[in-house]
């Protein structure tokens, strides 16, 4: 259209070209509110009205009905209506609008307001990811990296995961860092993989902020610097992320990169314990046995050790087993330190396994069982135990073991 008739369209849509009464002839008898015939200069203004309307209100209509969507999709979220924002998504994303594609993914595979569907969130990612969404390449690429909606396929993770940190996407750059770091579908390199994750990380992308954090503290793609782990640790540890936050605790606790200061470990491993980190609250746990930073608890001690060894965590099993066995912090229970104990020695833990055979040495119940504490003896002792050696020695000089029985 040519930018004269486009301007008269846009006067004659705001009203600024005036179609007056003044081509009405003054002898005309026309009544002044009855019907006027026709005139070719009125059907002509009608026309470029008409004219305007497909070319300005047309888009215009568009635009209002994706704002009015939008507005509604967001209210929806806020109220946590997943079923009237996926239908506001579902008529964005058939118009076209990539960023309503990526969000109805999104909600396919959460199952927010439709059936979970992990083959309909792909498909509409990959619409958005046509029309340029970074994060919808991102998410396609997470979903062939860990193998979910689609068969694991590193290779293809990489090409989808480069396409979104290629285009700034922040989560995209610390996992194609992650993919580089690992050897996942590209040649594994580590200094590569650093470059990636600081990117992302100076984009505030928490795992990535970890990542770089780790690089320092391992020297891996980049020089050891305790210091710089400590800075790393500490920006994605005030952002929420759990291993930061034990990592941060681990440097204080240590003096490693930082001042040692007690108070301020006790504080961030106590964080980390609240999310339910395991090995933050085995870490609390002894905190609160020695009093580091903490006032003195052997019960909250044992509380927390409870908390991590339901989790696994062999340090807290050993701990709470100990703690069970001797009735430090918690009632005596020979029997539920022998099941604890127990869960750390099945890992290779050596102290679980000295501790196994001192309670068996000294009898559970008043009942020594010496071939019981010997294997365990044994055990530790080939796992470097002096300790275990010198049990193994004392009861062979006592009769008490002869190693052709076990």
């Amino acid at each position: 259209m040519q930018p004269s008739l486009r301007y008269q369209l846009l006067l004659i849509a705001n009203g600024r070209a005036i179609l007056s009464n003044y081509e009405w002839s003054p002898k005309s008898q026309t009544p002044v509110f009855g019907p006027r015939a026709p005139r070719p200069g009125l059907m002509l203004s009608l026309a470029l009205v008409v004219m305007a309307g497909f070319v300005l209100f047309g888009p215009a209509l568009n635009y209002y009905q994706q704002w009015s969507a939008i507005r509604k999709a967001e209210a929806a979220k806020l109220k946590k209506d997943y079923a009237e924002e996926y239908r506001q998504l579902s008529l964005l994303a058939k118009m076209g609008n990539p960023g309503a594609q990526y969000g109805l993914g999104v909600l396919c595979w959460e199952g927010q307001g439709v059936a979970q569907s992990r083959e309909q969130a792909l498909y509409w990612w990959r619409k958005a990811a046509d029309g340029g969404s970074a994060q919808a390449a991102y998410s396609i690429g997470r979903a062939y990296y860990v193998g979910e909606g689609v068969e694991r396929d590193y290779k293809i993770a990489a090409t989808w995961v480069r396409k979104a940190a290629d285009n700034e996407e922040p989560n995209g750059q610390s996992l194609l860092g992650t993919l580089y770091a690992r050897g996942h579908g590209v040649n594994q390199d580590f200094e590569r993989a650093f470059e990636w994750w600081m990117k992302a990380a100076a984009r505030g992308q928490v795992d990535a902020q970890t990542a770089v954090g780790n690089a320092f503290a391992l020297g891996s793609g980049v020089g050891k610097d305790d210091a710089q782990a400590v800075v790393w640790y500490r920006k994605a540890a005030e952002q929420g992320n759990v291993p930061a936050q034990s990592a941060l605790a681990y440097a204080y606790s240590t003096g490693k990169g930082v001042a040692r200061n007690d108070a301020e470990a006790a504080s961030w491993w106590l964080r980390a314990a609240n999310q339910g980190d395991a090995y933050a609250q085995s870490s609390l746990g002894i905190a609160y046995l020695t009093g580091a930073g903490l006032p003195q608890s052997d019960e909250n001690a044992v509380s927390w050790w409870l908390k991590a060894a339901k989790q696994g965590d062999a340090s807290a099993e050993l701990n709470l087993g100990a703690a069970y066995a001797t009735g430090r912090g918690i009632s005596k229970d020979e029997k539920s330190g022998e099941f604890w104990l127990l869960q750390a020695a099945r890992t290779g833990n050596v102290s679980a396994e000295l501790n196994l055979g001192k309670l068996y040495y000294g009898g559970m119940g008043g009942k020594p069982n010496y071939f019981e504490a010997a294997k365990w003896f044994v055990k530790a002792a080939e796992h470097g135990s002096e300790e275990a050696k010198a049990f193994l020695q004392l009861m062979k000089q006592n009769g008490q073991f002869d190693s052709k029985t076990l």
